[in-house]
């Protein structure tokens, strides 16, 4: 590249006989300085600035309005529903302010000055299924008790059993229904996180001391409402558990379902309870029999009756002829149809004092009646038939001394046809005139005839005998001393 010239005359002074350049055309000015030009520009800014203020106005109102939306939707959103089935706990600034507002639309403070807390107080049905169970899948909790495994072995961390009084180890599953009824104990007290294991140890709880004493017996066979006692006792002690730690929970249900010994010793635990079960309806049904055979002798008396004749037999043996006089009356008058009057407080035992309660005013009924009826009834038919054989006696004894040939003849003849009437008696007419020798047999049918009818008078015989010994015997009580060694 080539440096361009470098021009050096400028250095050098100009000559004074040198000719002058002629002066460069003049460029026209590109502003103009003119009076009068602030105030022009003032005018040219006051349309801006005039605009700029209605942009910023605007935006401020705007601003405003949307603070004053926000603030009304901030208002708005403490308006909130309680369904059915929860309660509602208002709070603000962190104290509370209603404690149990019912299904509905309510007001709290919207957060975070306040907020309303609901709280579902619905049945809520907890598991203890597998608490006090032998180890077993999910699917296998409902199968029969004979389906339990029997390894003869029981881990205690894994199987669940109990412990009863009488040192015996038992299964059992429970079901169980409680609901939230204080909300604001339970939102102060209770974590929801916890809420189920809280709930599930303290009827655990209720389960391992109500049958610490309870004999395995009676959890496996308890009598008529054992079951219920059982389940109510475990109730109370779960619900005395979580009002302790004020849960705001109560336990409405809580039912004993299942129960079993040790499936090693579920084949022995049967036998004894077969027997026991025999034993109690053995004695359940001779009580019916009892009771059946005590109303068909004396109906509704046979309690007095029966609590008269011990107090009788109680005083012949300490020697109170008195007392004894005075108690054989009274049994007498009741045998006889008359009605109970016997005072309630006379008896010392309150089951002796209910059973004359219900009795009094009322009549004895039943064979004892009917036996005394008889009884009245032979007497006088004895009386009577004793006058008749007097009056037959009489008149006999006058015909005799009237005419004795003729009262014999008419009795012999009576007699006679009386005894040719009996069924074992077999007539014959003989030929009047020579001697006629007969040998003959007994006729068969005659004799088969008189053998049937007699066996058949002696069954007849033999069974009113045992009706009347049995009958005697109703009456008959063991008044002896005995002395056990």
């Amino acid at each position: 590249m080539t440096e361009p010239p470098i021009d050096n005359r400028g250095d050098e002074a100009p000559r004074p006989d040198a000719p002058v350049p002629p002066e460069p055309e003049a460029r026209s000015a590109s502003v103009r300085l003119r009076e009068g030009s602030e105030t022009n520009n003032a005018a040219l800014m006051d349309p801006a600035n005039q605009s700029l203020a209605d942009a910023l106005r605007i935006t401020y109102y705007l601003l405003q309005g949307a603070m004053v939306v926000l603030a009304a939707l901030f208002v708005l959103s403490g308006f909130q529903t309680v369904r059915e089935g929860e309660r509602g706990i208002s709070v603000l600034f962190g104290r509370t302010v209603s404690t149990n507002l019912e299904p509905g639309f309510h007001f709290a403070a919207p957060y975070p000055l306040g907020e309303m807390i609901k709280v579902d107080t619905g049945n809520i049905a907890p598991s203890l299924k597998r608490s006090f169970w032998p180890a077993m899948k999910e699917d296998e909790l409902d199968n029969p008790v004979d389906d339990i495994r029997k390894d003869g072995q029981l881990n205690p961390e894994r199987d669940g059993s109990l412990l009863t009084a009488d040192l015996n180890l038992a299964h059992t599953q429970w079901q169980a229904v409680y609901r939230r009824v204080n909300p604001l104990q339970y939102v102060e007290n209770i974590n929801p996180e916890f809420e189920s294991k809280i709930v599930q140890f303290s009827l655990e709880r209720g389960v391992v001391r109500t049958l610490a004493v309870i004999p395995i017996d009676e959890l496996l066979k308890p009598q008529e409402g054992g079951i219920k006692a059982i389940s109510d006792r475990a109730k109370e002690i779960a619900q005395e558990t979580l009002d302790d730690i004020g849960a705001g929970i109560k336990i409405e249900q809580f039912e004993l379902s299942r129960r079993t010994p040790p499936a090693t010793l579920l084949r022995k635990f049967r036998a004894v309870l077969d027997a026991r079960s025999e034993a109690q309806k053995a004695i359940t049904e001779a009580r019916g029999e009892r009771d059946k055979l005590m109303n068909e002798a004396a109906g509704e008396a046979a309690g007095v009756l029966l609590w008269l004749i011990n107090r009788y037999e109680t005083a012949i043996e300490a020697g109170e002829g008195a007392d004894a006089e005075s108690l054989l009356a009274q049994i007498d008058s009741i045998i006889e149809g008359n009605a109970i009057t016997i005072d309630p407080s006379a008896a010392d035992d309150p089951l002796a004092a209910d059973v004359l309660a219900r009795a009094r005013g009322k009549s004895a009924s039943g064979e004892v009646v009917e036996t005394i009826q008889n009884a009245k009834v032979d007497r006088i038919a004895v009386v009577q038939e004793a006058r008749g054989d007097l009056e037959f006696f009489k008149a006999k004894q006058e015909q005799f001394e009237a005419n004795p040939e003729l009262m014999v003849r008419r009795d012999w003849a009576s007699a006679w046809t009386a005894f040719q009437d009996q069924d074992f008696v077999q007539t014959m007419q003989l030929p009047l005139g020579p001697m006629v020798e007969l040998r003959i047999n007994e006729d068969p049918d005659i004799i088969k005839d008189m053998d049937r009818a007699q066996k058949q008078r002696e069954r007849e015989k033999t069974a009113e005998e045992r009706i009347r010994k049995i009958r005697e015997n109703k009456y008959k009580v063991d008044t002896s001393i005995r002395v056990e060694g």
